[in-house]
């Protein structure tokens, strides 16, 4: 492998894309004596137009972080102490490789929707050629995994959004069901604000009265976990009302719409617990709709039943003829960075590059063919992501695990049992740029790249490809990711197929490897990015891109789209309390970066706190700032009392950014059938004053405390 390229030292802009949402905003980084020292968001992005939100906005202050690694960091003595690229390597050689030539499925590799397009594609190749271990996947099974999952079942294909962003300037009502994307995709709310200026109508469907509810103007309280319900009585009304058009021939449609028979508008708003009238108007407002847009996020997809949610609220749009058409139909808003890109090409534990199966045959041959192995080497599909967390550390299961951009410390369900699961690994090996919570369990850490000191190209949530591109190198030994992949396969005597001469070879062999798959990417090249963006598939160097993807006929085995009937649970108690969890504004994900970012930071400390509604404090005999006891059957915390009069009574929210907070409370066990999706969104909870020994509830009786 030939020696890193260094930039020019001299003053220089680099245009390139954000690190952190799936927008995916274009700036230019200006960089002096090596060194970036401003950004400025330009207005030639095709997405953003010019708009960064706060957190892009101090994305340089990560770069400069103190706490930035720097080193390969060992763990001698039970420190974690600086040591040499070689020692590090040498550790991984006699770690790893007597487990690969006993049982390679001891191995674990978890990666991230954070990871450029290249990196994703190298991870996969990584785990299944030079590690041989079925047992590869990553964070974005805790994203927008549910709705890929219905829509790949319904159409054969998951681009998320099928359409242009601009679009949905013109749809004329918009329903955001479980999406705050004030607060998560803040340069997508210029297009909402277009869309209500030509007299559309926005629905924020939330459990709680987001800053996304306040500029929508509409806000359905709905239960945690009952916008299926909604979908259904939608379904109910649009039959009723003869609305029923299907967007083309369809198996599954007398099936769906017997179901929906036994959802009139009485049920649903009783189990949606919203006005029956609210709904009504709702119904006839999407009834009278030329171009309906229905847009999901976690808050509907973060379930154990997330995919048939999705696919209720799926079976609505193509039942009325509004799905795949521009400015309406159906959209999943993909959160993490290359939430999408990092979904498509290999790191999934069932997947290879292009959107291929691994249970495909023709796929497997078509891949072995370019890896240079026969497809019987490469691993059946593996454990999914909260699966493989759960087996790492327990007898016949994962003994080494290796994590790449990733903090499952913070992010995973039951992230208590999943600390102690790390723990009790034999050989930790985490690649990050600051010590995220899992860094510091690691027996090695390996000091990785940062979003402006690598090349690749990185898809947002419209399926656009758009170029990364490097402004400055990483400081101290810290080494791209990719070189850091290929350095560990000849750490374990398998550097076939991984002696890249440049970044350039990895890229191209990346566009190659898409080529024919359902995410084709094969017409791409650095060149053409430079030009303009795309939208995959692009399936020719010179031919057209694909703007609107959910065009009949479909990528399944007769054209056709098959519409899956719901498998919904029963309401939640009427007097239950349930938690949920999510996001703010100025901060992401779990944190790693935000959380050490003093542009980001709050200033009265009280981001983590516990949220409920005043009425639920005025029940429960609670004041604001008083620590509070959260109890679930998988965990408790102790946080500060914050009254929010915009959510429900009989929700509890807290966000998800914090270690030693929502993901304690939350089910590593309880995964959506088809997704693997743990339900990060309703959890029934018990809500404890700290200080009382006996604590007398309004709600729920009488509690004892315990300690």
């Amino acid at each position: 492998m030939t020696a890193p390229s260094l930039p020019s030292p001299g003053p220089r802009v680099v245009r390139t894309t954000c690190p952190y949402c799936a927008v995916q905003c274009n700036f230019d980084v200006h960089v002096e004596n090596g060194l970036a020292v401003k950004l400025m968001p330009t207005k030639e992005c095709p997405v953003a137009r010019g708009t960064v939100c706060k957190k892009g906005l101090a994305a340089l202050n990560d770069l400069r972080h103190p706490e930035r690694l720097t080193d390969p960091l060992l763990r001698k003595n039970g420190q974690l102490v600086p040591v040499s690229w070689a020692e590090a390597l040498a550790y991984v050689r006699d770690a790893l490789t007597p487990l690969l030539d006993s049982n390679p499925a001891a191995v674990g590799v978890y990666g991230s929707g954070s990871l450029t397009n290249e990196k994703t594609y190298l991870l996969g190749k990584f785990a299944r050629l030079a590690l041989k271990t079925p047992n590869i996947d990553y964070n974005g099974r805790y994203c927008m995994a549910s709705a890929s999952a219905a829509l790949n079942r319904t159409v054969g294909y998951d681009r998320g959004l099928g359409f242009p962003l601009g679009e949905m300037a013109g749809s004329d009502l918009i329903l955001l069901v479980g999406a705050n994307i004030a607060e998560t995709l803040p340069p997508i709310m210029q297009y909402l604000k277009a869309a209500k200026d030509r007299g559309g109508a926005v629905y924020s469907i939330d459990p709680r009265a987001t800053v996304t509810a306040k500029v929508a103007g509409h806000h359905l309280a709905v239960r945690p976990g009952s916008d299926g319900v909604l979908a259904l009585g939608l379904i109910h009304l649009m039959k009723r009302w003869g609305k029923i058009r299907p967007t083309a021939p369809a198996h599954g449609l007398a099936e769906v719409l017997a179901q929906a028979t036994a959802y009139p508008s009485q049920r649903v708003a009783a189990e949606c617990g919203i006005p029956e009238s609210e709904l009504l108007l709702l119904a006839k407002r999407y009834a009278e709709a030329t171009k309906p847009l229905i847009l999901t996020g976690r808050g509907a997809e973060q379930h154990a039943h997330g995919t048939d949610t999705v696919q209720a609220w799926l079976n609505l749009s193509y039942l009325t003829g509004h799905f795949g058409k521009p400015g309406g139909g159906y959209g999943t808003l993909t959160g993490q960075g290359n939430g999408q890109g990092g979904r498509e090409h290999g790191q999934k534990n069932d997947q290879l590059p292009g959107a291929r199966s691994l249970r495909d045959p023709r796929h497997r041959a078509e891949m072995a063919a370019l890896w240079g192995c026969a497809p019987d080497d490469l691993p059946q599909p593996g454990l999914s992501a909260q699966n493989l967390l759960n087996a790492c550390g327990q007898d016949g299961g994962i003994e080494a695990l290796i994590v790449l951009g990733s903090n499952p410390v913070v992010s995973a369900a039951g992230a208590g049992q999943i600390t102690e699961n790390l723990k009790a690994l034999k050989h930790l090996i985490v690649i990050d740029f600051l010590p995220s919570e899992t860094a510091k369990l690691a027996t090695l850490v390996l000091p990785g790249g940062m979003w402006c000191e690598e090349e690749g190209t990185t898809t947002n949530l419209e399926g656009r490809v758009q170029r990364r591109r490097k402004a400055i190198t990483a400081p101290g030994a810290a080494r791209e990711d990719w070189r850091i992949l290929c350095d560990l396969a000849a750490a374990v005597g398998r550097p076939q197929g991984f002696e890249y001469a440049s970044f350039r070879e990895l890229q191209d062999e990346f566009f190659r490897a898409t080529r024919g798959g359902k995410a084709d990417y094969s017409g791409l090249s650095a060149e053409r990015l430079d030009r303009a963006s795309v939208q995959w598939p692009v399936r020719h160097a010179d031919g057209p891109d694909t703007p609107h993807a959910y065009a009949p006929t479909y990528p399944t085995a007769d054209g056709w789209a098959t519409l899956h009937v719901p498998e919904l649970p029963a309401p939640a108690p009427a007097r239950q309390l349930t938690l949920t969890t999510g996001r703010l504004g100025h901060h992401y994900q779990s944190g790693t970066q935000t959380r050490r970012n003093t542009a980001l930071l709050s200033k009265n400390g009280a981001d983590h706190g516990v949220q409920v509604h005043p009425e639920t404090a005025r029940d429960y005999g609670l004041r604001v700032g008083e620590e509070v006891i959260l109890r679930t059957a998988h965990g408790q915390v102790t946080l500060p009392l914050t009254l929010n009069p915009g959510l429900r009574p009989d929700t509890v929210f807290l966000p998800f950014h914090w270690p030693g907070a929502a993901n304690l409370l939350t089910d590593p066990h309880t995964l959506d059938p088809h997704s693997q999706m743990p339900a990060f969104k309703a959890t029934a909870v018990t809500l404890l004053p700290a200080h009382a020994a006996v604590f007398p509830s309004a709600r729920s009786g009488l509690e004892v405390v315990l300690g």
